[in-house]
């Protein structure tokens, strides 16, 4: 079964190497470009999260379940063409994100446990700026590799926190208690849980396909590289780096 497999893979994949050695087009090409600058829109969806330090920087926590949701993004791309293998590119998007948090809390000691179930959705300004190296595949097919990283800006957002409560008095009674606080994102006071700025900085790669010189299909992954959390002098240090996956469709003109 095994063998029959690796045979129907390598029929699948035979007509792509043969296209390719077909190809009469440099594979590298370093040749100038036919264009110094190529203008492009792009559409798309993302997947995005966040990554914390909660469980190791707060003794109390006990449980920390962080939830990856679904946005999507619009805008533009540039790119200054030094070859046609290489090129710099940057560009303009306006981002929609989501994730959503679920946190357990306990202190033996004030007889204390609570628990937090957290939806946020916000919006990034995003500037990216990255290599562009270009592969001709096949006559009309280039294949794209984009490093880099990206600055981006949040313009606004909302953050809902339900948060339940089960603490015992000095008689002994057991008392329930519950809360809902909606909030603007980027808004939060440094005390505030999961407080963060506006600016976030880090890191992006990706790659994608140019059919027809004009028709493009990518997929990107973004991780900051700067602490996004608000500090709050005598608490802990908690960190917050925001992560992002996206698909985008578009069109060079």
């Amino acid at each position: 079964m095994k063998r029959v497999k690796i045979l129907l893979l390598i029929c699948m994949v035979m007509p792509f190497f043969s296209a390719m050695a077909q190809n009469r087009t440099k594979v590298f090409d370093n040749s100038r470009p036919d264009k110094i600058v190529t203008f492009g829109v792009r559409v798309g969806l993302n997947s995005s999260s966040i990554s914390t330090n909660f469980l190791s920087a707060n003794s109390e926590m006990i449980q920390n379940n962080i939830y990856w949701r679904m946005g999507g993004q619009v805008g533009g791309a540039a790119y200054l063409n030094i070859t046609k293998l290489l090129a710099i590119q940057t560009g303009l998007s306006f981002e929609n994100r989501s994730f959503d948090c679920a946190l357990m809390a306990a202190d033996a000691n004030s007889d204390y446990m609570g628990s937090s179930f957290i939806h946020s959705r916000f919006n990034y300004l995003h500037i990216p700026f990255m290599l562009t190296f270009r592969l001709n595949l096949m006559e009309n097919m280039e294949w794209e590799f984009d490093l880099g990283g990206y600055y981006a800006y949040g313009v606004n957002g909302k953050k809902k926190q339900r948060n339940y409560i089960a603490f015992g008095e000095e008689n002994g009674d057991l008392v329930f208690d519950k809360s809902t606080i909606k909030s603007d994102y980027f808004g939060l006071e440094s005390r505030d849980f999961l407080a963060v700025g506006h600016s976030d900085l880090g890191l992006k790669i990706g790659t994608g396909f140019t059919f027809f010189k004009h028709y493009y299909l990518g997929v990107f992954y973004e991780r900051s590289l700067k602490n996004l959390a608000k500090q709050n002098p005598g608490a802990p240090a908690y960190k917050i780096k925001n992560l992002n996956w996206n698909v985008s469709l578009g069109y060079n003109f």
